[in-house]
């Protein structure tokens, strides 16, 4: 599973919720004192380990053997319970073992024992042990808090995937401890999807990457089910409508997103056959063109194919800002600057958030010679992105051309903190591909 097993779980009633009528023995830093009340109970155990437990309590039977010999039966319990929470501590858990059965042998109705076993050999990955003492401990106690979910767990674990569903559901969508909701949303993903219950395990999935934004497990085995449930999908469109456009789009789609651009290309037009005025794929044929135009170290053949795509795409959509801004950003390139704002423009017309259409109008209109108007559109894409460096050092061109030093300096050390904080948090994982081309800064750090 790789989901990390509990070792806090807390077995314990609170401090204050004896049982009535019990016989209590109480140890202070291994300083006993005893308040007799009658009646028997179980064993309590408050604190989730012997380190950090300042108080130890221990409700004791007042089975025939406990009334026999009260003092040796208590701190033989008392002895064990150290040893087995010491041993447990330190990851010895066959010792553990060992001194938990023992305390089972002397306390066999006590929940807290048979849930405390349960847990040592979850702890072991010896799971098929695990159920049968969790089990007793909730016939025992079903009040017991966390062991329910550990049996869930379990028999997850096992592939016992029906007899763990109730468990799961309930501890995924009611518990209040993140670590426990974690575990437990892990699980219940996996058994939905060994169940074949996919749209349930996409709804766990998606349950869980809001809750645990930036945890790497999560987002592993998330990312691995989205990638799963759209492979089968894939398959199935394959087996349903090998022809189609759906399919040969698709196809462009995957190798377009693994630099196969040869093949991207061929699919997009493979569609286009069928399909010529289908919106949006002249643009992906466009952008594939171009990545290969990148990729050849300027292609200028698969440019201007990239070119005429583009145009093909705003005949058909007018509205398609990012084949108008892919347009003005190769005119910009080309200084063609007059071209490229009126394209830049019409990106911003139609989509008026468009951040990087933004960046190109205000450049290409601050090397036009008029900074004056590209200000409002580069403070505009700032408000949008303030992480934009690109917006900023444009910025800081657009004031030097209006002989604005202070304006200039501020938004230059905004440009230069943003930099240095990018280089220094580096890049853990490759950036996926982009939409549209991105606005950088061409050549040593001044614009074309």
């Amino acid at each position: 599973m790789g989901a990390n097993r509990p070792g806090g779980f807390d077995f314990a009633l609170p401090v204050g919720k004896i049982p009535s009528g019990a016989r209590v023995a109480v140890w202070v830093q291994d300083v006993s004192t005893a308040a007799s009340v009658n009646s028997c109970g179980a064993m309590l155990v408050n604190g989730a380990n012997l380190a950090g437990s300042a108080v130890l309590v221990m409700v004791l039977t007042t089975s025939a053997a406990y009334a026999r010999n009260p003092q040796a039966d208590a701190g033989e319990i008392q002895a064990l319970y150290q040893q087995g929470e010491r041993a447990l501590a330190e990851h010895r858990y066959a010792d553990a073992e060992q001194a938990y059965l023992r305390m089972r042998q002397l306390q066999p109705a006590v929940g807290e024992v048979h849930a405390r076993l349960g847990l040592i050999y979850f702890q072991q990955g010896r799971f098929a042990d695990a159920v049968a003492p969790l089990q007793r401990a909730l016939q025992l106690k079903p009040a017991l808090p966390n062991v329910g979910a550990l049996l869930a767990m379990s028999w997850s674990e096992i592939g016992r995937h029906e007899e763990a569903l109730p468990g799961l559901e309930k501890a995924f969508h009611q518990s209040t401890d993140p670590a426990l909701r974690r575990m437990a949303g892990l699980h219940l993903q996996r058994s939905y999807t060994d169940l074949d219950r996919d749209r349930d395990a996409v709804v766990v999935a998606l349950e869980l990457s809001r809750l645990y934004p930036d945890d790497p497990e999560v987002l592993y085995h998330t990312g691995r089910l989205f990638g799963n449930y759209a492979y089968l999908q894939t398959v199935k469109l394959a087996r349903i409508a090998p022809d189609s456009v759906w399919l040969h789009q698709a196809a462009g789609e995957a190798n377009e997103s693994q630099g196969q651009l040869d093949e991207a290309i061929s699919q997009y037009r493979q569609v286009l056959a069928i399909a010529p005025n289908r919106p949006g794929l002249h643009y992906r044929l466009g952008r594939a063109l171009l990545a290969r135009s990148s990729q050849a170290n300027g292609d200028a053949a698969a440019e201007s194919d990239a070119l005429k795509e583009f145009a093909l795409e705003l005949q058909i959509d007018p509205t398609n800002a990012d084949a108008a801004y892919e347009i003005g950003e190769m005119m910009r390139k080309a200084g063609q600057l007059e071209k490229a704002i009126a394209s830049f423009s019409r990106a911003v017309d139609a989509y008026p958030a468009f951040e990087e259409a933004l960046v190109g109008l205000g450049r290409a209109l601050v090397a036009a010679g008029e900074p004056g108007k590209a200000l409002p559109h580069l403070q505009k894409a700032v408000a949008l992105n303030p992480l934009d460096e690109v917006a900023f050092y444009q910025i800081a061109q657009a004031h030097r051309a209006l002989g604005h030093e202070t304006e200039q300096q501020k938004a230059l050390a905004e440009f230069e903190r943003l930099r240095d904080e990018k280089a220094r948090q580096g890049t853990v994982v490759p950036a996926g591909p982009s939409t549209v081309t991105k606005q950088r800064i061409d050549g040593a750090g001044s614009p074309r």
